[in-house]
């Protein structure tokens, strides 16, 4: 059980931290994001929205107030996630590695926060 908890909070630290600078970076230093989208297609307009819901999502995640609220957030950036490794493969890019990592850390903390109950 301890060891459980321990990956649990590791998973869900390094995920949290990585998705506050992301955040922070969507919102806040958008002219560093803007190559990356306009190489990906993505519309530049959804910078700051995508930068929003990743914060909200570590808020949700962290809180644990409300499970479906959670669970939302963890199928959220999950799906952003697999959108973000797919529209690297596409492109070509060699960006699509920390997409990848992303998917695995994001699941590693949602497998292990089931198995000790949160």
């Amino acid at each position: 059980m301890k060891t459980n908890k321990i990956l649990y909070w590791t998973f869900t630290i390094l995920i949290s931290l990585w998705m506050l600078l992301q955040g922070v970076l969507f919102v806040f230093m958008q002219d560093t994001i803007v190559p990356v989208f306009e190489s990906l297609g993505f519309p530049l307009w959804l910078i700051a929205p995508l930068g929003i819901a990743k914060i909200l999502a570590v808020i949700a995640i962290l809180s644990n107030k409300s499970p479906l609220l959670k669970q939302l957030a963890y199928v959220g950036l999950a799906a952003e996630f697999a959108i973000a490794l797919i529209s690297h493969l596409m492109v070509g890019d060699s960006q699509w590695p920390a997409a990848a990592i992303a998917l695995v850390i994001l699941s590693g903390s949602y497998i292990f926060g089931k198995r000790i109950g949160q």
